[in-house]
């Protein structure tokens, strides 16, 4: 499956006629999460002020947790996520995205972790997964379904049948080694 490309913002501008474009914010990894949420909150407002050829001021985001983030006045998809280090804008022009990031991970539970929130056939892909690219595969189901629950604004719970990952268009994305993201996108 094709990467979707990322963009180092502000060093590099997406295409100006970009549908969907994901940004990638290089943080301090110890950054609070706070200060995190507002730099990406800034950046998104500055690309897109950018693109909308206003001023940034004149933009207002509200973000609540829980909720897809909003551009007041406007009809576009937002999305955001973060990691220690790295964190993400996905800005849709034509509609709702999701996207989520994460540092490759397998947690000690990874199994059951997998059964109950990806599914017992993911669960099963993962466990076949040779143990060297296991981490890799569990970090890329996760963001699968993160981002796809955000793409249709929903909270995290756990897997059922005909889940959100199958009903959106998922491409992973392009990102330093060490971090694993996902781009959700309807169908």
């Amino acid at each position: 499956m094709a990467r979707w490309p990322v963009f180092e913002w502000p060093a590099q501008a997406p295409p100006p006629s970009a549908p969907c474009v994901v940004l990638a914010l290089a943080l301090a990894p110890d950054m609070p999460r706070a200060d995190a949420r507002a730099r990406v909150r800034e950046a998104a407002r500055e690309y897109i002020a950018v693109r909308l050829g206003v001023a940034p001021e004149s933009l207002t985001l509200r973000a609540s947790p829980g909720l897809p983030p909003q551009l007041v006045g406007y009809a576009l998809g937002l999305s955001f996520s973060h990691e220690p280090g790295c964190s993400l804008v996905a800005v849709n022009w034509d509609g709702p995205v999701g996207v989520d990031l994460m540092r490759v991970a397998l947690p000690e539970d990874w199994a059951a972790v997998a059964r109950d929130y990806l599914g017992p056939a993911m669960a099963t892909q993962i466990a076949a997964t040779p143990l060297e690219l296991r981490a890799e595969a569990f970090s890329q189901a996760w963001t699968q379904l993160e981002a796809s629950l955000k793409l249709r604004g929903e909270a995290l719970r756990e897997w059922r049948a005909g889940d959100v990952v199958d009903a959106c268009r998922c491409s992973p994305l392009t990102l330093p080694a060490g971090y694993i993201g996902t781009l959700a996108l309807p169908r």
